[in-house]
């Protein structure tokens, strides 16, 4: 009696596993091609849902500087002017919260980042219908009796987040934050305990994560009638008395979340923010892991410096 075998020739079996492995090679690069498609769109949405949301409501909250003051004409000697530039502006405000350029240890790049006080009066009614600073508390009356209406004062500065991600470090985990405070035209006021919220010249509530860089620019009208563009050195050193109509933010900010070690992303590249161009420094370049940047740009008409009263 004779038996037939049947079975899978070496050759057959070797083709057979040639071809299994090129369709896995294939799977697991189309997998990589999404995972790194989906991290990139996962960054780009993370930069769109935080730079362009928080620009937007710091410009509105910008837009209240120099209300209720006495005159539109804001510049630098002016008392309780909209934008704050020293003790002229408000009475026992310390240096380090003034309006300024070019902080140092505020940035991922090569410059410092700028800092923006700003202060208005704001009306009965909007107290009576609930109005928040920018920290999230509700502006009250000092007197509630008489109604006495306090100056808001806010500061939008750049600094560390406390909050890491895995990829991070502190001192390149910056975010803009704003501190707010009450004050009289006579000054500062003053809470207790001395961390309330209400104290000026705290760390502040973060509006925007993780920014590397913040510039502003005052748009100022001369004498002539014509407009200019000038950091704050610059209109303190050169034209303290030039009315002030307006202000420019740029913020050069980045995902949160990390991208991975994409070959396209180029750390060493410059950046233009504003009128400033500038490049990531050597902390940032040399990271393993990248993220995702763009330079996002907002320019507001201060309403309360326009015209005259």
């Amino acid at each position: 009696m004779r038996t037939s075998q049947q079975g899978f020739t070496l050759i057959e079996l070797m083709v057979s596993l040639v071809l299994g492995l090129i369709i896995v090679a294939a799977a697991t690069m189309l997998f990589i091609a999404g995972q790194k498609s989906f991290a990139l769109q996962q960054g780009s949405a993370d930069i769109q849902d935080n730079a362009n949301f928080a620009l937007n409501y710091i410009a509105k909250d910008i837009r209240m500087a120099n209300l209720n003051n006495s005159t539109a004409t804001m510049n630098a000697s002016l008392a309780n002017g909209g934008i704050v530039f020293s003790t002229t502006n408000l009475a026992d405000i310390t240096t380090a919260n003034v309006s300024q350029s070019a902080v140092s240890g505020t940035s991922n790049v090569t410059t410092g980042s700028d800092q923006l006080t700003i202060q208005y009066l704001p009306t009965q009614s909007q107290i009576d219908n609930g109005l928040f600073d920018c920290e999230g508390t509700q502006v009250q009356f000092i007197d509630p009796v008489a109604k006495t209406i306090p100056f808001v004062v806010e500061r939008y500065f750049v600094r560390q987040d406390d909050n890491l991600n895995s990829n991070e470090t502190s001192a390149t985990a910056l975010a803009l934050a704003c501190d707010a405070g009450r004050a009289t035209s006579a000054g500062i006021m003053t809470f207790s305990p001395a961390s309330s919220s209400l104290n000026f010249g705290l760390n502040g509530q973060i509006i925007m994560k993780r920014v590397d860089y913040f510039r502003v620019l005052l748009t100022v009208q001369n004498s002539a009638g014509n407009f200019q563009d000038m950091t704050i050195a610059q209109y303190t050193n050169n034209a303290p008395t030039a009315r002030i109509v307006g202000v420019k933010l740029g913020v050069l900010v980045r995902s949160n979340q990390s991208v991975g070690v994409d070959s396209n992303i180029d750390l060493t590249k410059s950046f233009t923010v504003l009128d400033q161009s500038v490049t990531l420094n050597s902390t940032v370049q040399n990271a393993q892991s990248k993220n995702l940047r763009q330079v996002i740009t907002q320019t507001i008409a201060i309403r309360n410096a326009l015209g005259g009263r």
